[in-house]
């Protein structure tokens, strides 16, 4: 259609950073390079200081239509995209659901019928029916010793933990209270007693023993088999687990005593996608080659692959996914090598919502109403903030030792428990680890965004 021919240089996610990174420092540069993640491309290094990406903003006004139109719907959702410069250098990726967490949290119902016990709503209150699935043969097969009260990858398990504790735990270990102070979610109050109570779990056996070392597949072979309780899920329709479903439904997350229940919460706005080099001949030709991905008919097949396989327009003449769901898509579509940029307007015009991205939205309506979302979310930081490279290069200077110092603590923590010597041994490491200039860091990039709103 374009009659332009593109040799993609694939990278896996685990390659990703490394080959980047090698093309980066070799002088030689990709025209293009894509990643609807953004992961890895530093655009104040290699954009605002190095050059080596382009600013696209005039490329964007005078060759990308279809881009530009969208952008207008919601032009909220690039301020994320812009530099320091205040140029941006990277088009942006977007799927807008209007949702405002990832994992939730789900209950065996079946369970809790079985054993007449009711949805817990306090910390004390999950504790006993947790005990009650060890103990009561909640699956009601005879054996009283093969359920797996709370299932859950160590990730999953620590951050669901956090949360009823008030702690919104995410992987920069950062959050932001109701008056815009950034902190170190490893220093709030409820965070020790949290470790605490993934011990009490962990000693009873109210969790999975594998909790520190198994994966996904390991959790969702346990879950097909109608062995476990309480799991953190995106969400229960077309998420491969099918033929346990229906024994599940959402919890709000429960509250601690003395805490209120708070769950790291996401922003909808475009991450950086795809950024054309220094030494690309053709940036117009490109830019409008880029533009042509998102055409509604070239988005949609490379999103979900061919008209007809995953997807087919409907007597709306809407996008609509097939009764199969999604899952399938990655057979046809090279998602990750493709452009999509939806804001909610122009989505939910073109596309037939299908009912397990529904669920989802209703999940996020009964959360948003129990408050369990922050005020500001940590995607402030993330997502919004505009960083130098400078500050970048202190905040990953110090990232890499608190990731170590944290989950290491987290780990200790639910085998071994807390003491007042681990604790304030672990308090006084984190100092040493640079946690206040890590911190300092994202409070004056927020003060900034702050102040120009």
């Amino acid at each position: 259609e374009t009659n332009i021919h593109i040799t993609f240089d694939v990278a896996t996610a685990t390659d990703w950073a490394t080959k980047l990174n090698l093309m980066l420092v070799s002088g030689e540069y990709n025209d293009i390079v894509m990643n609807r993640d953004g992961n890895g491309v530093d655009v104040e290094e290699y954009g605002v200081v190095q050059k080596i990406f382009v600013p696209l903003d005039d490329l964007i006004a005078e060759y990308m239509p279809i881009y530009s139109e969208r952008v207008a719907m919601d032009p909220s959702i690039v301020e994320s995209l812009k530099a320091s410069d205040g140029q941006t250098y990277s088009m942006g990726y977007i799927v807008a659901q209007d949702i405002h967490c990832g994992n939730m949290d789900f209950i065996n119902k079946t369970w809790l019928e079985n054993l007449g016990l009711e949805m817990p709503e306090t910390v004390d209150e999950l504790t006993e029916v947790l005990r009650a699935f060890r103990d009561q043969d909640a699956n009601g097969n005879g054996d009283a010793g093969d359920e797996y009260p709370f299932e859950a990858v160590l990730k999953d398990f620590y951050k669901m933990s956090l949360s009823f504790f008030g702690v919104p735990e995410n992987d920069q270990w950062v959050s932001i209270d109701d008056d815009a102070q950034v902190r170190l979610n490893a220093r709030m109050e409820g965070y020790r007693d949290a470790l605490e109570w993934m011990h009490l779990l962990y000693e009873e056996g109210l969790v999975d023993q594998e909790v520190l070392t198994q994966d996904s597949t390991n959790v969702d072979s346990k879950l097909l088999e109608g062995r476990a309780g309480l799991i953190a899920r995106w969400r229960l329709l077309s998420h491969g687990i099918d033929e346990v479903k229906d024994d599940f439904t959402l919890m709000v997350p429960v509250n601690a005593e003395g805490y209120s229940a708070k769950m790291n919460t996401t922003m909808e706005v475009a991450t950086p996608c795809a950024l054309i080099t220094c030494t690309n001949e053709y940036p117009e030709i490109t830019a409008r080659w880029l533009d042509n991905l998102l055409e509604t008919q070239t988005a949609y097949e490379g999103y979900y692959g061919p008209e007809g396989e995953i997807w087919s327009y409907n007597e709306n003449g809407k996008a609509e996914i097939g009764p199969e769901g999604d899952q399938g898509g990655t057979a046809y579509a090279p998602g990750v090598n493709s452009l999509f940029y939806g804001p909610a307007e122009w989505y939910f015009e073109t596309f037939e919502v299908p009912d397990y991205r529904l669920e989802k939205a209703e999940y996020d309506d009964i959360y948003t109403e129990a408050g369990v979302y922050e005020t500001y979310p940590a995607d402030y930081l993330f997502k919004l903030v505009t960083l130098t490279s400078d500050e970048n290069t202190t905040l990953n200077l110090h990232l890499t030792d608190l990731t170590n110092l944290i989950t290491e603590m987290i780990s200790n923590s639910i085998m071994t428990g807390v003491t007042d010597d681990s604790w304030n041994t672990f308090q006084n490491n984190l100092t040493g680890a640079g946690a206040d200039d890590y911190v300092a860091v994202y409070q004056a990039a927020l003060d900034r965004y702050l102040a120009d709103q």
